[in-house]
């Protein structure tokens, strides 16, 4: 006699089978990365750990995989775009920068007394000389693409170690679930997909011109080789950076040498009288050097926003304000969400407590005699012998 099963019991049941990736993780769960039997695709086995480490016992949802095909046909769309429509106007573009260069150094060059007229170009004979400019815009779309797709890769990984952290407790990245914020995390999972993608193209764009400015640059050097405006920046750069990079080093060598003992094995001061005098006198010097690194640091949050504006694991806000991003907010409640409905262990559980169930139902009935899950009739049949051994095995969590 046949039980039938539905759809989603079918699923959960397969959970609860040997080879399954839920039954894995729970096999892995007490052994170090080192014991961990290596995956049987071969693919996964070409790729070096420091890389990717391909795991059996994980895959991603259908969600996941639905949003990159849709963010690859995406990134394809907008990169033939900005070839086909964007090249044809690059040599208008030019002109253009070109006129409004000449205007500038006219204005800024108090030794010309000839004032050349604001439409007339002069390429020859300007102060910053504009490249054609198809050559760095197809390095910069390129190194746009390239740059994105590193970066959804790494979102990727990221998405399984964060449910890995999610799975075992761990809020060292992602914030701990609380229950007061179970509908955020519900809105945040709603808005994931969309937001996902709003960030993507606006990264995308932000991206593109930067590297657009940086390729125009660069190719202006190599072929002009007209630097007044990069002596300019140097100049004024390079003194500062020399100072900052001196007292960093100077600070290291005192640190480990003179103010720590053992030579900086361990935290425990040494000479302390000579250590507050130190700080007496760089107190002064600080002050200079932190006005310095705090424009630093605004530069690298720029630098960095941009880079990472098409990663929603990551907020530029810091770790305190984090959760007013609302990309974040997203990832976050997709993350919660994904443990809550995707942990290995409980899924593995519940597949044994329905497989348990359905056991039962066959007790009362002596009439069945075979045990098997046939996925495709979504028919179930159990034998005594079977029932046995596999009711021996769980109650010695032989899992």
């Amino acid at each position: 006699m046949l039980l039938t099963l539905t759809r989603e019991e079918r699923i959960l049941l397969r959970a609860s089978q040997p080879n399954s990736s839920e039954m894995l993780y729970v096999r892995n769960l007490f052994r170090s990365a080192d014991q961990r039997p290596r995956t049987c695709h071969l693919f996964g086995r070409l790729i070096p750990k420091f890389i990717y480490e391909w795991r059996d016992d994980f895959y991603f949802s259908t969600r996941v995989l639905c949003v990159y095909s849709s963010i690859i046909f995406l990134l394809f769309f907008i990169t033939v775009q900005a070839c086909v429509q964007i090249l044809p106007t690059l040599h208008s573009i030019q002109i253009t920068m070109q006129t409004f260069f000449n205007v500038i150094s006219v204005f800024n060059d108090n030794n010309e007394n000839t004032m050349y007229s604001i439409t007339e170009i002069k390429p020859q004979q300007s102060e910053f000389p504009v490249p054609n400019l198809q050559r760095p815009y197809v390095l910069a779309v390129t190194l746009t693409v390239l740059i994105t797709i590193i970066q959804l890769l790494a979102l990727l990984a990221n998405i399984r170690r964060n449910l890995f952290q999610s799975f075992r407790g761990d809020d060292s990245e992602i914030p701990r679930r609380q229950r007061s914020k179970y509908i955020s995390y519900a809105i945040g999972n709603m808005h994931f997909a969309g937001y996902f993608i709003g960030y993507l193209i606006w990264g995308y764009i932000i991206i593109a011109i930067f590297a657009s400015i940086l390729c125009i640059c660069i190719e202006a050097l190599i072929i002009y080789r007209n630097a007044r405006f990069l002596e300019y920046i140097l100049k004024a750069i390079i003194p500062t950076l020399l100072l900052i990079y001196f007292k960093k080093y100077l600070n290291m060598l005192l640190a480990q040498y003179i103010f720590l003992q053992h030579y900086g094995k361990v935290l425990a001061i040494n000479n302390r009288r000579m250590l507050m005098i130190f700080i007496y006198f760089n107190f002064f010097l600080d002050a200079f050097l932190g006005f310095i690194s705090s424009i630093i640091r605004l530069i690298k949050s720029v630098m960095a926003g941009m880079l990472y504006m098409c990663r929603l694991d990551y907020s530029p806000l810091g770790r305190k304000l984090e959760l007013y991003d609302g990309g974040f907010n997203a990832y976050c409640g997709f993350i919660h969400s994904e443990c809550v409905h995707r942990h290995p262990v409980m899924l593995v559980f519940v597949s044994h407590m329905l497989r348990q169930c359905k056991m039962k139902q066959f007790l009362h009935n002596r009439a069945f005699d075979d045990l098997i899950i046939n996925n495709d009739k979504s028919f179930m049949m159990i034998s005594n012998d079977q029932r046995k051994k596999s009711l021996r095995a769980i109650h010695k969590w032989h899992l």
